[in-house]
């Protein structure tokens, strides 16, 4: 909400208020004094919540804050929470002053006063941080839309020109079909699929627009999530198209991978040429056809024993796979590994 929805859920709710007492000025002095407690405790509650639902920065892990930088900025966020944390106790401390003082007088023409006062004061308290209540909404708006990328997870990055096949291979290993959707610190789409080695949930991420081509032609907030995804990324998949279907001629393709690799310098990388169903060079790297499912089995091999430095896989044995499929089957101890596992 703005401060004038505040204002007026805040003053609508107060103006149902009534107390009932034996004469009129003690009625007109709890009326009051709940008026202006009503007004307080709204206020309050509203401004809590806000603050309460925002991450807390210090304990983001980096990845998150340093996304969170690019496209709302920490320091805009930490001062617009701040602001409507000092409006909430204003508010508080002067509905409250006035709510104590309604109570000691015995003229009905005061009591009004005071409360008019108190709520005037209140309508100008908020108003001071409306421009902080609209940039929270809008960084509100920007958190939903981020990627429900994990740090935990062990980490596989896609990267290459367009279409040398990034999708493909995303989807080929990736259970399921790649979440796909445009995100704010990106003008173009980044998927994420997941696959699982053994036990442990791996995510895969397809970054369009940011490492899909020189740095020359990547705009600052491309610049910036590169150095976001720096933290995040256990390995870099890059991928070459050979053939040169794509569109890009190999030196550019071998560039572009020179490129990465200086931007990315203590991530490992695997070398992939794609579409060997098409044509094979006689290079060493690794040759798969994500189309067609060539050699994926040797990519994900080599996927494991990369982040098998990083992270332990215990294999899953035949019997579990039982109970992945029928939970009801679990034995009588379960297993605790499968807590991510989607049955």
């Amino acid at each position: 909400m703005n401060a004038e929805q505040i204002l007026d859920k805040a003053f609508g709710r107060a103006s149902k208020k009534r107390k009932e007492a034996r004469d009129r000025v003690e009625r007109k002095k709890k009326t009051a004094s709940v008026k202006l407690n009503t007004v307080a405790h709204i206020i309050e509650d509203k401004i809590d919540r806000y603050e309460d639902e925002f991450p807390s920065l210090e304990t983001l892990p980096k990845f998150y804050f340093d996304i969170i930088d690019i496209i709302i900025g920490v320091d805009e966020l930490k001062n617009s929470l701040g602001a409507i944390n000092w409006a909430k106790r204003r508010a508080k401390r002067t509905l409250m002053e006035a709510a104590r003082k309604v109570v000691s007088l015995d003229e009905e023409d005061e009591i009004e006063q005071v409360r008019k006062q108190a709520y005037a004061r209140t309508d100008s308290i908020l108003k001071q941080v409306d421009e902080n209540l609209t940039f929270l909404k809008d960084a509100r708006d920007k958190l939903n839309s981020l990627p429900d990328i994990r740090p935990e997870y062990p980490t596989v990055v896609v990267a290459g020109y367009p279409n040398v096949g990034k999708s493909e291979l995303v989807s080929r290993i990736s259970s399921g079909k790649p979440k796909v959707d445009v995100y704010p610190f990106t003008t173009r789409e980044v998927g994420i699929g997941h696959f699982f080695l053994g036990y442990r949930k791996c995510q895969l991420l397809d970054t369009p627009g940011m490492l899909d081509r020189p740095r020359e032609e990547r705009n600052d907030i491309e610049m910036q999530a590169v150095s976001a995804l720096e933290s995040l990324a256990d390995l870099i998949i890059f991928m070459f198209d050979p053939t040169e279907t794509c569109g890009y001629p190999m030196e550019d393709q071998k560039k572009l991978y020179s490129e990465i690799k200086k931007e990315f310098p203590d991530v490992k990388f695997i070398e992939v040429e794609n579409k060997s169903d098409i044509e094979k060079s006689e290079s060493d790297r690794l040759k798969i056809s994500a189309l067609e499912g060539e050699s994926i089995e040797e990519l994900k091999d080599e996927i494991k024993e990369v982040l098998s430095e990083k992270y332990s896989f215990e294999n899953i044995k035949e019997e579990d796979l039982e109970y992945i499929k029928d939970p009801g089957k679990a034995p009588e101890e379960p297993f605790t590994d499968f807590e991510d596992l989607d049955y």
